[in-house]
């Protein structure tokens, strides 16, 4: 299921430290489609592929610790625009 993300950057050497790592992976059912940071690093607009809401939230509190904030959200498709295809169904967390 598509799932976006709000980052609001608090520690934005803590953030880098995480997000810009060359092997930074994930755990099975998470992909990262998209993301876009602002030019002050104060916030980053994310789009997932991943099993749930809650999952993905859970995944990035505890990636991220207090680096950020993260305000997780499904996607409603019919107000979303170039959404590919989901490669994960819906589950309860």
């Amino acid at each position: 299921m598509h799932l976006g993300v709000v980052h609001t950057i608090r520690d934005r050497a803590a953030w880098d430290s995480v997000v810009m790592q060359e092997s930074l992976e994930f755990p099975p059912g998470f992909e990262l489609l998209s993301s876009v940071t602002q030019d002050d690093v104060s916030r980053t607009i994310c789009i997932w592929d991943a099993p749930s809401v809650d999952a993905l939230q859970r995944m990035l509190d505890e990636l991220l610790g207090a680096a950020s904030v993260n305000d997780c959200f499904v996607a409603d498709p019919a107000r979303s625009i170039n959404l590919p295809a989901p490669k994960t169904t819906s589950a309860s967390a």
